[in-house]
């Protein structure tokens, strides 16, 4: 958000690469194992159109790419009236340990789905350099 309350869209991503700790390796003695968590914040403006004003119910579920359904987020939003009037929801979205794939959020307005954003998650193995070794 800019000083005078603006939207500001920067850094529009659609893919995140996660790094991941390649099956039977063992991280070398004091070396932490990377975050593995995706953050961002999704943003979905509406215009009222035939809609009008009112009261109106906002819904984001997210699907995972083996296809479950993680708890759905419900955003009550309210149109000043007028076809050009709208809203706007920003909601912050955390993803702990995302699987790799395609990942989908549908928006649902009144129950009804109206679009999907997609997000696809990569998984790039972590690779060590060999160290000095002793002996």
């Amino acid at each position: 958000m800019e000083k005078d309350n603006v939207p500001s869209f920067i850094r529009a991503v659609e893919r995140f690469t996660v790094p991941v700790l390649p099956k039977g390796i063992q991280l070398p003695p004091g070396v932490m194992p990377p975050p593995n968590v995706i953050q961002f914040t999704i943003v979905i403006m509406l215009k009222s159109g035939d809609f009008g004003s009112g009261r109106a119910n906002l819904k984001i579920s997210v699907l995972k790419p083996n296809g479950e359904e993680l708890q759905a987020q419900a955003f009550p939003v309210f149109f000043n009236g007028g076809d050009d009037n709208g809203v706007a929801v920003l909601s912050p979205i955390a993803i702990p340990d995302p699987d790799e794939g395609l990942h989908w959020f549908d928006v649902y307005f009144e129950e009804s789905r109206i679009t999907r954003i997609p997000l696809r998650v990569l998984h790039q193995p972590l690779q060590f350099m060999p160290g000095p070794t002793h002996g």
